[in-house]
């Protein structure tokens, strides 16, 4: 008895183990998910001057045929002679730090310069995408089909908005006849984004579904730039003046750092300024809309990306970046590697760790993981099942005391004085015995 008690605490013992180690391999299989999520989070894709000509240009489209990129807000009037203009030495720069974007931030960004606040568009040159974000929808999918007296399964509605689904990130991706591409954007931007189109569009649960992406500043200046800035404004090309501009040229964006300081480019983008035109030279309005929606940190962040990667039409678009650099280290006395120039004491390159073999080496670590979940599982199964095993032994016990063995002499049976024995041959003896009754009949 005492052994068995032994065992059942030794066994309550390890399944108590068992059942701290399948809550660690849970917390580390959490903060696994999570490092990995994080990690897939921020990666972007490396930050590339803008190229090309704008989209307008590609279009064959000017300014004045089209409503692309336009809010239909216009800057302040001229001032009037005599009068002060209004400062702007109170915008500055602040140390910034990375800031977090969520879908309808990167809506604004991207897809408001035409699509306008609520995906409507500007019909017929600019579509709603409300629709074909539903058409993604099953439920909705389901419900549309249904008002319009057609019946289809789950599967069928299944299959449709996967067909739709396929297309909307396409068109994200490859772009259109009249729709930009924005291969730029990551995936995690794209699920992003995609979550907040669903929100926009009444999806239903899209709103437990956003998204919330780390980005530098320098990547929100380029998203903005890239989306909503290159739809008028080309990557280089000629610094027109106040006659040009007066017959409609709009300044390219290699020279928006030139034409303006950094609180002049903010206050023109966020509230208007007025633009010398003409010859000579008045004040106007000028043509450019204000980009209320965006806020000063963020045009600040277009200046801060234009001045650290110049606009170039250059087949290799890291060129311009690396002559910025080559020029700026010769300005300090230092000597900076160019590809093909030989250096003295070089080493061989190191390969270098990319993003696709970090999420390989932590998609395993996730699978040993789970792995080592299955393994504690199994074991922690197995304990309770002997811890359970023992445990109804001991109840057993515990309800039918069994006595310990004592020691006793058996006494031969005591037979009656008048007993007698008959003994008869044994059927099954063969004569090898007797077999022998008691008569109690006799007694």
């Amino acid at each position: 008895m005492p052994h068995l008690y032994t065992n059942i605490r030794s066994s309550a013992k390890r399944g108590t183990e068992a059942t701290a180690y399948l809550k660690n391999l849970m917390v580390v299989l959490g903060l696994a998910t999570t490092l990995y999520a994080q990690n897939l989070r921020t990666q972007q894709g490396p930050l590339t001057p803008v190229e090309g000509e704008s989209w307008l240009s590609h279009l064959h489209r000017s300014f004045e045929e089209t409503a692309m990129g336009k809010t239909w807000r216009l800057g302040p009037p001229p001032e009037v002679p005599g009068e002060t203009p209004a400062s702007s030495a109170s915008l500055h720069l602040d140390s910034r730090d990375r800031v977090i974007l969520r879908g309808a931030d990167l809506y604004r960004l991207n897809c408001e310069g035409c699509h306008g606040e609520f995906g409507l568009g500007a019909p017929p040159e600019i579509g709603s995408i409300v629709n074909p974000v539903r058409a993604t929808s099953v439920p909705l999918v389901t419900q549309r089909m249904k008002s319009a007296g057609a019946e289809i399964s789950r599967g069928q509605a299944a299959e449709l908005a996967r067909q739709s689904k396929t297309a909307l990130l396409q068109r994200i991706h490859n772009g259109g006849q009249d729709m930009p591409s924005f291969s730029y954007l990551s995936d995690f931007e794209v699920s992003s984004l995609v979550a907040y189109l669903n929100q926009l569009a009444g999806v239903p649960n899209a709103a437990t579904q956003q998204v919330a992406v780390p980005e530098s500043h320098t990547r929100v200046g380029e998203l903005i730039v890239k989306s909503t800035c290159h739809i008028c404004h080309a990557a280089t090309g000629p610094n027109p003046g106040p006659a040009e501009l007066a017959g409609g040229a709009i300044p390219p964006l290699a020279t928006l750092t030139t034409r303006s300081r950094p609180a002049g480019l903010i206050r023109k983008v966020t509230r208007g300024a007025p633009v010398a035109m003409g010859a000579p030279p008045l004040s106007f309005r000028g043509r450019m809309p204000v980009f209320f929606y965006l806020s000063e940190s963020e045009a600040a962040d277009v200046y801060e990306y234009l001045e650290a990667y110049p606009p170039s039409d250059a087949t290799n678009p890291h060129t311009a970046a690396l002559a910025r650099d080559v020029q700026i280290a010769s300005t300090r006395g230092l000597t900076l590697f160019q590809p093909g120039a030989p250096q003295p004491n070089a080493q061989p390159p190191q390969p270098m760790k990319t993003a696709s073999a970090l999420r390989t080496w932590l998609l395993c670590l996730s699978f040993g993981v789970f792995g080592l979940l299955g393994a504690g599982f199994v074991v922690t199964l197995r304990e309770f099942r002997k811890l359970s095993t023992e445990a109804q032994i001991r109840r057993s016990l515990r309800t039918h005391h069994v006595p310990q063995a004592v020691p006793m002499a058996v006494a031969p049976p005591l037979l009656p004085a008048n007993a007698e024995r008959f003994c008869a041959p044994s059927a099954d003896s063969r004569g090898a015995g007797l077999e022998c009754e008691l008569d109690h009949g006799r007694m």
